[in-house]
């Protein structure tokens, strides 16, 4: 992995890691599904707000209509199915257990990465994975 790639990627676990401190407090007192909706129209706004001061806003319309449908499909996995469960999950459970089993699914993608999009399987990836693996079974799957 490049160097400026492990620096975004690490930045984006430090914001992840923040993140569900404040879920589990929003959730405290809101039901899940309504919990997904202030969240999403706050990212929603918070986006807008961004690509208009960018100048980005106008490259909505010349957007490749397979590439927003790929993107589309993985806002409703991601963004609405999985964080709903993850939601969820976080309200009925402790955040201490509940964030590393969710934090897993980079197993599932490097399976899935594998299988589906023909990725190479190589032994440091193979180590990675058989210790995500081995996490997942210590926290109690």
């Amino acid at each position: 992995m490049a160097k400026y790639g492990f620096v975004l990627a690490l930045g984006a676990a430090i914001v992840w890691s923040v993140a569900p401190l404040f879920a589990k407090a929003g959730l405290s007192k809101m039901d899940p599904m309504m919990g997904l909706a202030v969240r999403s129209l706050c990212i929603t706004i918070a986006l807008f707000v961004f690509l208009f001061l960018t100048g980005g806003i106008k490259n909505l319309l010349g957007l490749d209509k397979k590439a927003a449908l790929f993107l589309g499909i993985e806002g409703v996995l991601g963004g609405l199915i999985g964080q709903y469960l993850y939601f969820k999950a976080l309200k009925s459970s402790d955040a201490s257990s509940v964030v590393p089993i969710v934090s897993s699914y980079s197993f599932f993608a490097f399976l899935f990465a594998i299988i589906i999009l023909g990725e190479k399987l190589t032994l440091q990836k193979g180590i990675g994975a058989l210790l995500i693996f081995l996490g997942l079974i210590l926290l109690g799957l």
